[in-house]
């Protein structure tokens, strides 16, 4: 049990290669996915009766709990009586697939809420992977996951490299990286986004930094007629993503043409 709450520190993950997945929704996705669950506490009175089967099926016995003590292992204030502790296995960015052609760059995206958003989008879009680079949020933090709604655990993440290191990665694929930036004169709708693409999304105050810009190979901009000056990145992130889906339905292109789990070399 203190094991588990250790996990709540990011370094502890990181050491322990395992996080907290937080919920019957994300909980559910984890067992539906596969994902190598290593022990589930749940609050007797809370647990729907699925969750109990989907961990009996794959070899879990839960762990009866209290509610103090699920809210000890618990991020929320009002915990939803279930916690599992689920192995985290590193993604490199050479195991992808050779085929995928569509992922996802976060650029300083430090916000878990937007992270999860942007996970979850990259899901239903069909993207092949999410990548977490420079210095993003944890994908694997108790809200980064529950903000994914459990889409975590359906797509490759990969995390801990720069932009430089995607950027060489995206041309050995031949893929084009497109960030977006609300000054670019392209619009994301005049792009070619039916072409294989790593979509690259930035900080949520300052966007890609100028610095790293050079490492693009198009920038494009949402057109935004009203007041507002930017969309928060999650927004942002998503209409790119459907963007890419729209232009490549009824193409020979496949939406994301990704495999998960990925093939290891």
């Amino acid at each position: 049990m203190q094991a588990a709450r250790k996990l709540q520190r990011r370094s502890v993950r990181a050491s322990e290669g395992a996080f907290l997945a937080e919920g019957p929704t994300v909980v559910t996705e984890a067992f539906r996915s596969g994902a190598d669950v290593l022990d589930l506490f749940l609050v007797a009175e809370d647990a729907p009766g699925d969750l109990e089967e989907l961990a009996t099926a794959a070899g879990v016995r839960p762990q009866v709990v209290t509610e103090s003590v699920m809210r000890s292992l618990a991020d929320t204030r009002t915990p939803q009586g279930a916690v599992a502790v689920v192995r985290q296995d590193p993604v490199a960015l050479r195991s992808l697939p050779r085929e995928m052609n569509l992922v996802l760059v976060l650029v300083s995206v430090r916000d878990p809420g937007n992270a999860g958003t942007l996970i979850r989008s990259a899901v239903a879009a069909g993207a092949g992977a999410v990548v977490f680079a420079e210095d993003s949020v944890d994908p694997f933090g108790p809200k980064t996951v529950r903000s994914s709604a459990g889409m975590l655990f359906h797509v490759p993440v990969v995390g801990g490299v720069s932009l430089a290191e995607v950027h060489r990665f995206a041309k050995e694929r031949g893929m084009a990286t497109v960030g977006a930036d609300a000054n670019a004169s392209t619009e994301h709708i005049d792009a070619d986004l039916s072409k294989p693409v790593a979509l690259v999304v930035g900080n949520e105050a300052w966007g890609i930094p100028e610095h790293l810009r050079e490492e693009l190979d198009e920038v494009v901009s949402i057109a935004m007629p009203g007041p507002a000056e930017s969309l928060n990145v999650g927004i942002a992130g998503s209409l790119l993503l459907f963007e890419a889906l729209r232009q490549r339905r009824g193409s020979r292109v496949p939406p994301g043409a990704g495999v998960y789990p990925p093939d290891h070399d």
